[in-house]
């Protein structure tokens, strides 16, 4: 036995919603630093949006998933996928990994499952917005073969803008 947690990726199912929560608010609070009213306002947004209702934002269509990475019984690490207006794309978003258990692999992981479900679902490309704060994700979504697309501020005034990153992946169907 190595000693290793069993890592489980699976399906988001509701039961999982109160960790998911506390994972993606603490991810993204983890890293806030000068920007902590303008990340907490960005969370509560998004626990009030899409994550109080992964179901029907992520799962409802057969083009989307939301997953969950299980290690001991508790939720590490979350990742959805959804259907963007171009019948072509997909959109990653909510990916966090628990400061517990990072740089093992598992946002990887995470990023592999998508390529795959993505792939199997027909899309070619997948994209993703994330922060300069983040810095950890923008390299490991670098490393993973995700460009720049675009960088542009965000957030008004008062309060320095965060820089937001529009990355892209393009998905080569296997032959």
């Amino acid at each position: 036995m190595s000693g290793q947690p069993i890592l489980n990726i699976r399906d988001f199912v509701p039961g999982d919603l109160a960790q998911v929560h506390e994972l993606f608010a603490d991810g993204l609070m983890e890293f806030a630093g000068e920007y902590k009213d303008r990340v907490r306002s960005y969370v509560n947004h998004a626990l009030e949006d899409d994550l109080a209702d992964i179901p029907t934002h992520y799962l409802s269509h057969d083009r989307g998933n939301f997953w969950v990475v299980e290690s001991g019984g508790s939720v590490v690490g979350i990742v959805g996928i959804q259907p963007t207006a171009k019948e072509e794309e997909a959109e990653l978003r909510r990916m966090s990994v628990s400061s517990l258990v990072r740089r093992q692999g598992i946002g990887r992981m995470l990023l592999a499952t998508t390529d795959e479900f993505c792939r199997g679902k027909g899309y070619s490309r997948i994209g993703l917005s994330t922060v300069d704060i983040l810095q950890p994700a923008l390299a490991m979504y670098g490393k993973n073969g995700y460009t720049t697309l675009k960088i542009e501020s965000y957030g008004e005034p008062p309060g320095k803008p965060l820089t937001v990153h529009h990355l892209v992946k393009e998905l080569y169907q296997a032959s």
